[in-house]
């Protein structure tokens, strides 16, 4: 009986093991960042999940935000929204993929993706906790926006 014991916990230690060994060399590569003239770009890889994720900050309250070309505002849940001190702001009904949500418009904020920093922007507040900002439209339409390869490239537009 004491050698099962044994195996058991050897196997369990060799699952445990190789799911860190695997999730370590799987992990997605770095932003990169460089410069050109004119200013920065940074090229994101695609997560496992098949999104484009970016740390930034929302008046200085730090955020993940996933890159969403379809969202028109940049937007957060209201946890997010309250460690960042949004203040009220407007009602308004967003189109969603899970159908219409009411949530709140808040003008005038400061919105930073890595090295990028917009302010004067609105940000939308929609109902619930999900701990990733959307990366919407009012934040991209500043950039110029491709894709390639498994990577997406925003690069400062030029005024």
């Amino acid at each position: 009986m004491n050698g099962h014991v044994t195996a058991a916990i050897v196997w369990v230690a060799i699952v445990i093991a190789g799911y860190f060994v695997i999730d370590h060399f799987s992990a997605p590569d770095p932003v990169v960042r460089t410069t050109q003239s004119g200013g920065y770009q940074i090229t994101i890889p695609v997560a496992r999940d098949g999104h484009f994720y970016l740390e930034g900050a929302i008046n200085g309250q730090q955020v993940t935000f996933l890159v969403d070309t379809g969202a028109s505002y940049v937007s957060v849940g209201s946890d997010v929204a309250r460690r960042a001190n949004l203040p009220e702001g407007v009602t308004g009904v967003f189109s969603t993929a899970n159908g219409s949500v009411e949530g709140r418009i808040v003008r005038r904020q400061s919105v930073r993706a890595d090295v990028f920093e917009i302010s004067g922007i609105s940000v939308a507040v929609m109902p619930g906790s999900s701990p990733y900002g959307l990366l919407g439209q009012n934040f991209l339409r500043h950039f110029s926006v491709s894709q390639s390869d498994g990577k997406l490239v925003l690069r400062m537009r030029q005024s």
